[in-house]
């Protein structure tokens, strides 16, 4: 029964991707207030749609299968991140242009979303920083239920004349694809030899997530990115010696500090950074950081914006706004199913053989399985969540690669005809969602 435990998680995850639908179908009939489109639990169209991108993902899918996993168990380290990183860039990219090119960058000229507030921003950051507080209404509904760092970036970038959807898309794409560099960098840092391997083995999969259709293009692969870097220079930092060690730590905290300044969800999906200590035993370096990330929010506050201020004004514009209304059991299960999809079949199957991963890689996944249902059970993260867990999902979808560090018997960790079968699974899913499912993002 063990053996086909990996089969066995992947099937039920399917089989309730059409039962949830079926269930979210019938809340609307019952005028319950769920998501926009008829796609439940994604939020978006029920429309097929297909182009040259499609094509595109399909061939990209083709060379990973084909060479993927030889190349990930051979390539010198730092050749695997770089082609890791392109690999991703080009699935990112095909995913999320598969019909048109402009679908990278529609999704952040949307009236909800944040570039329509960049003007006022820019020209008043002061000024934005306040009305954000005492009248969120008055912005786009990303803006109001962000804090200010993301729009302020923006902000910034059109001071310098980087301005638009563009270079917002570049900037989102350039990050979230990062990702996976960071990620594999974090696991081999803190598990040595053994996370170098499950790295490797799991690279294929990484590479091929579903997780790829929302990197191009919501924010929140932006935040991804910040969270996976912090994450990865603390652990550089916990790892290293020398003044080079400190460097990485004072980045850390730089950049942990501004997450919560993107999205107040980073609070507690920040919950990864704990891995490091935990893992390495070594919780200085965590303090030390810890400790800028306390300066940083008391910076925020002198000039002018409060976190606990923002997340109470953000609470009552939620309270008053749909997604209070949303059936809170429905979403409990349809957010387990989304990130399912998120992390793909080999993600989903990897859990079943968690007793083969190396301890950096379970403590990293579980730590974000752990803050996933911390936000699911709250109660505030009643879906979209194929969006807001990009931060955490980046971090369980290694798992797969407990599946190709056992398959076959005799073969090399990688080599067996079923993990291709696996990730064979996983770009088909992620190719069929693009397809089937227009998203907002």
């Amino acid at each position: 029964m063990r053996r086909y435990a990996p089969l066995l998680a992947a099937v039920v995850w399917a089989v309730s991707v059409p039962l949830v639908w079926w269930w979210g179908r019938w809340l609307q009939d019952q005028d319950e207030v769920l998501l926009l489109g008829g796609a439940p639990p994604f939020a978006g169209l029920r429309i097929t749609e297909a182009g040259w991108g499609t094509l595109a993902a399909v061939g990209v899918a083709a060379l990973v299968l084909w060479r993927g996993p030889r190349l990930a168990r051979t390539l010198r380290w730092g050749v695997l991140l770089a082609v890791g990183w392109a690999t991703a860039l080009a699935w990112t990219l095909a995913l999320g242009a598969s019909v048109r090119w402009s679908d990278l960058t529609e999704p952040l000229t949307n009236e909800n979303d944040y570039l329509p507030a960049v003007p006022g921003a820019s020209a008043d950051p002061s000024g934005f920083l306040a009305t954000l507080q005492s009248d969120p209404m008055s912005y786009p509904v990303h803006v109001r239920g962000h804090p200010p760092g993301f729009t302020l970036l923006l902000a910034g970038m059109d001071r310098v004349g980087l301005g638009g959807a563009g270079w917002a898309a570049a900037l989102v794409i350039l990050a979230g694809t990062s990702a996976v560099v960071a990620v594999a960098l974090t696991i081999r840092l803190l598990g040595g030899a053994a996370g170098e391997r499950t790295a490797r083995a799991a690279m294929p999969a990484v590479v091929l997530a579903p997780s790829a259709i929302w990197v191009a293009t919501s924010a929140d692969a932006f935040y991804a990115g910040v969270l996976a870097w912090g994450t990865a220079l603390l652990a550089v930092g916990t790892t290293s010696r020398g003044r080079a060690r400190w460097a990485a730590v004072v980045g850390a905290g730089l950049l942990l500090g501004w997450a919560p300044f993107l999205s107040y969800g980073l609070l507690h999906m920040g919950l990864v950074v704990l891995a490091v200590p935990i893992v390495t035993r070594r919780w200085w370096p965590t303090v030390v950081a810890g400790l800028l990330v306390v300066a940083t929010l008391v910076a925020w506050g002198l000039a002018g914006f409060w976190l606990w201020d923002g997340i109470a004004a953000t609470h009552e514009a939620w309270s008053n706004g749909k997604a209070s209304a949303r059936p809170y059991g429905y979403f409990l299960v349809a957010d387990i199913v989304l990130l399912g999809a998120l992390i793909g079949p080999a993600g989903v199957g990897g859990t079943a053989r968690w007793r083969r991963l190396d301890p950096a890689t379970a403590w990293l996944a579980a730590l974000a399985i752990v803050a996933a249902a911390a936000g699911a059970f709250g109660g505030f993260e009643r879906g979209e969540v194929e969006r807001v867990w990009l931060p955490l999902a980046c971090w369980i979808v290694p798992v797969a690669g407990a599946l190709a560090l056992g398959t076959g018997t005799g073969e090399r960790p990688g080599d067996g005809r079923t993990w291709r079968w696996w990730l064979g699974a996983q770009a088909a899913t992620a190719i069929a969602i693009e397809t089937l499912v227009v998203t907002p993002w």
